[in-house]
């Protein structure tokens, strides 16, 4: 294993809260072999931008969108096979696919205005991330390790969180307080197809089978999902399908394409 290369701003101004990262990915391109079940047009960085952040990171083709502080200090780091799971000191960490169509990324701004700088990846393709991140007394400090993978994308994967999936200071906020970890669900279940249970999920998100339960039902309220199957119990198998976000103007959802499942 080697590094490639790295790009750092240790003055990263945050827009709208997210530190953005892209990596250019085509409008309207399907995957072929190995990412032919993904629905890509759902993994745009536009595809559910009106929706809550996850409380660390989300990824999809050509984006990364972190939830982070006014302020940042920021390292790129392009590796060509794992780095070493060095992640004490970090508060927050996540692993999740991301794809680029042309093999390299830049620190972008939520405004749109990209650094001209680019970090050149081990090559086009899918990639997984690795993102780090930790309090500092001015912000954030974020480190993100990016490495070429084979094969189908395996869902995204919390390693460490900072503080609880779901607020425990929500009194009064309803069911709003799931939305940062059902836009952690739906992440699960946009990138890797097929069936699942919620005990499953839950230890790959770091929370309970009981907070999985109520993100499902945020993201079914609001027609992002649908949950085939009969939830019986957290070890009972459901196939979960992602729906595109209702419009603006009042009509109704339309429906993603139906993945393949186990019979």
């Amino acid at each position: 294993m080697s590094l490639l290369g790295t790009y750092e701003d240790d003055d990263y101004r945050v827009e709208f809260g997210a530190l953005v990262v892209r990596g250019f990915w085509p409008s309207g391109v399907g995957g072929t072999g190995e990412l032919r079940h993904l629905n890509l047009p759902l993994l745009a960085e536009d595809a559910f931008a009106g929706g809550t952040r996850s409380d660390v990171a989300r990824a999809g083709a050509g984006w990364v969108l972190g939830t982070a502080a006014a302020h940042a200090h920021v390292v790129l780091e392009a590796h060509d096979a794992p780095p070493g799971m060095d992640i004490g000191g970090w508060s927050d960490v996540l692993e999740t696919p991301f794809l680029t169509a042309r093999g390299e990324i830049k620190l972008a701004h939520g405004r749109g205005d990209d650094s001209p700088w680019h970090l050149k990846l081990a090559r086009p393709g899918l990639h997984r991330v690795r993102v780090l991140r930790r309090r500092t007394s001015d912000g954030h400090r974020w480190l993100l390790r990016f490495w070429p993978v084979n094969g189908s994308p395996e869902a995204p994967r919390f390693l460490a969180r900072s503080r609880p999936a779901v607020s425990t200071d929500g009194a009064g906020h309803g069911d709003k307080r799931y939305g940062p970890l059902a836009m952690d669900v739906l992440s699960a279940a946009l990138w890797s197809p097929g069936r699942c249970t919620r005990a499953a999920l839950a230890e790959r998100l770091l929370a309970t089978p009981e907070q999985i339960r109520e993100a499902l039902r945020y993201l079914t309220r609001r027609g992002l999902l649908r949950v085939g199957g009969t939830d019986e119990g957290p070890a009972s198998t459901i196939a979960l399908v992602p729906e595109r976000p209702r419009p603006l103007n009042g009509g109704g959802p339309s429906a993603a394409r139906a993945w393949p499942t186990a019979g």
